[in-house]
């Protein structure tokens, strides 16, 4: 793991631009993550930084305000084991309209042409070069900041115990390892707030095994293990893998943040809210059948007081009562066949968001297909060049030879993303639905919504049955006149309670389906961002951006070089040491 081949170190510059999504080959021919080709781009900055010396064609007070040419930037940012910042640098990617001077800006504390030998001239934060027209330019600019839209933390236990990563190499147990990552509040927060963060982790299979991430997605690369996971765009989080390792070794954890952008159509919301119509007709008959019962009860209450001396009044009471009763166990009836009906609603509704989701599995065998792919055209494509061509050179070559394969990878990528992102929004959606119908409870659970008007309605209907039997036992009735007198005062009261009651879910239903619904475009807002219109990480001067994307990585966890015991030489016989003693061979 510690020998770095020219092989190696190229397939590591492609495999890092294409998880951030980047095609621009170009770029990448200045420096790796790992700053892996170091070496080869000095030669280059010496010379492009001594040209510069020399002046710029174009003076300070030809420079704009603002730098108005469309560009694309590629940031890099190398970070050490637990996530902190080491340095950070931009390739900047100018595409000038006209030919002439063309100004950039950004806090730099040194530039490197990656195009030619052209000279830059570099005053304060304003970058100036010529290009000419219909040209791209590229030129690479290291930030003396060093901030990034996202804080990265990462920790790692061995069996157990918290260990630093500069520990780590050559290591064997129980490896836990933790990603944590949140907005950075000293950075501009479009990047957190409009972008997908995708984090790879690559295990080799002769270092770990059982390899698990409840949070993320594994896949085999080759004969290792690949752990991918996802942060959503304006969203802290915090990811987790755990491995048995031996001997162990890791390349760095890789980083990459593209602008996220999709386009959610909004559900079939008529299904959902006839079911809240249905359960607010049920309410309102309730409602009425409460007021009727409170209403039946203070007549009851009125008239038990003259029951003792009319049985006929007992009668007539008692009919009051038993038809109340009945509108009762009618209303009552009817809200919990609405209940069930919207809780049936509710559960179709989230089977359906459910039966949306999409099988990425193909999406991602194709996206480590075409990434196989792209790596090993790449990787041949650039070894096929004339080995007399200089870096830059051949790997234009290398761009222009797997332009196809780069098309493919990037198509692969984006569906993935599509189809994960979609999935994610269809879970959620299923899950708030089933946990709104699990809300509702069932007919044989009494403190639920459903089975206490099931128990209501029961209860409504004993009552009717009672009041009858009480008008044809009148005779029997008028001896307990004082004690229904009572008891209808304390129903009249109860009748009254929960007509409030249901008036109040009344009113409070009817305003649920608009609820819904806010809260249901909310959610759909939230992940929508076809609208996002990049911004320079570089500069605000900078107001013609096309795209802005990001590649980190952390260093690689190396275990330390075994030292070998030297062989002990062999003694020889006694005769053999007697002659070496006088300097005579034997």
């Amino acid at each position: 793991m510690n020998d770095v081949t020219p092989s190696n170190r190229m397939l590591r510059i492609a495999l890092a631009a294409t998880l951030a999504g980047t095609l621009s080959l170009g770029a990448l021919g200045a420096s790796s993550l790992q700053s892996a080709n170091a070496e080869e781009r000095d030669g280059t900055a010496s010379a492009a930084q001594g040209s510069s010396s020399d002046g710029g064609s174009a003076s300070s007070t030809e420079r704009h305000a603002e730098n108005a040419t469309p560009k694309d930037e590629v940031v890099y940012a190398t970070l050490d084991g637990s996530g902190a910042v080491n340095s950070i640098y931009v390739v900047n990617v100018l595409n000038p309209e006209k030919p002439g001077a063309v100004t950039d800006y950004g806090d730099y504390s040194s530039v490197t042409n990656l195009t030619d030998t052209a000279q830059i001239e570099q005053e304060g934060d304003a970058v100036t070069v010529d290009v000419g027209a219909g040209e791209s330019f590229r030129y690479q600019g290291d930030l003396a900041s060093k901030n990034l839209p996202w804080d990265v933390a990462v920790t790692y236990k061995l069996d157990g115990k918290a260990i630093d990563a500069s520990e780590l190499g050559g290591k064997s147990g129980l490896l836990e390892m933790e990603i944590a990552t949140k907005r950075n509040d000293a950075v501009d927060a479009t990047f957190f707030d409009n972008y997908l963060l995708q984090i790879s982790l690559v295990f080799a299979s002769d270092k770990s095994s059982n390899v698990a991430a409840p949070d993320g997605q594994i896949a085999l690369s080759g004969s290792n293990t690949q752990v991918t996971f996802t942060g959503m765009p304006g969203k802290d989080g915090t990811f987790s893998v755990s491995a048995d390792v031996t001997d162990f070794e890791m390349d760095g954890a890789s980083f990459a943040a593209v602008p996220f952008s999709m386009v959610i159509d909004s559900p079939d919301k008529d299904g959902l809210l006839s079911g809240f119509v249905q359960l607010s007709d049920g309410v309102g008959q309730l409602s009425d059948g409460a007021s009727q019962l409170a209403s039946g009860a203070q007549s009851l209450s009125s008239g038990a007081d003259e029951m003792a001396s009319g049985i006929a009044g007992i009668a007539d009471g008692t009919a009051g009562i038993a038809s109340g009763a009945d509108g009762l166990a009618s209303g009552a009836s009817s809200l919990a066949e609405g209940l069930e009906a919207y809780q049936g609603a509710l559960n179709g509704q989230a089977q359906q968001a459910q039966g949306s989701v999409i099988d990425s599995s193909a999406q991602q065998q194709a996206y480590q297909t075409a990434l196989q792919t792209y790596v090993a055209a790449f990787a041949m494509a650039y070894h096929a060049s004339d080995p007399d061509a200089d870096q830059g050179a051949a790997m234009a070559a290398a761009q222009q030879a797997t332009a196809a394969q780069a098309a493919d990878l990037q198509q692969a990528f984006q569906t993935l993303v599509t189809v994960e992102a979609a999935n994610a929004a269809y879970g959620a959606v299923a899950q708030t639905l089933t946990a709104a119908a699990s809300g509702l409870g069932s007919a044989g659970d009494g403190n639920s919504l459903v089975g206490g008007i099931e128990a209501l309605a029961s209860g409504a209907s004993s009552l009717a049955s009672g009041a009858n039997e009480l008008a044809g036992g009148a005779t029997s009735a008028a001896s307990g006149a004082n004690s229904l007198s009572s008891g209808a005062g304390d129903l009249a009261s109860g009748a009254g309670e929960l007509a409030d009651g249901t008036g109040s879910l009344y009113t409070e239903i009817q305003a649920m389906p608009d609820t819904v619904s806010e809260e249901i475009d909310k959610m759909i807002a939230e992940y929508s961002k076809s609208d996002f219109k990049p911004i320079s990480f570089t500069s605000s001067k900078n107001t013609d951006v096309t795209l802005v994307q990001f590649v980190m990585a952390t260093e690689p966890i190396v275990a330390p070089e075994k030292i070998e015991p030297e062989p002990e030489q062999e003694q020889g016989s006694f005769w053999d040491r007697l002659l070496a003693l006088f300097g005579i061979g034997s």
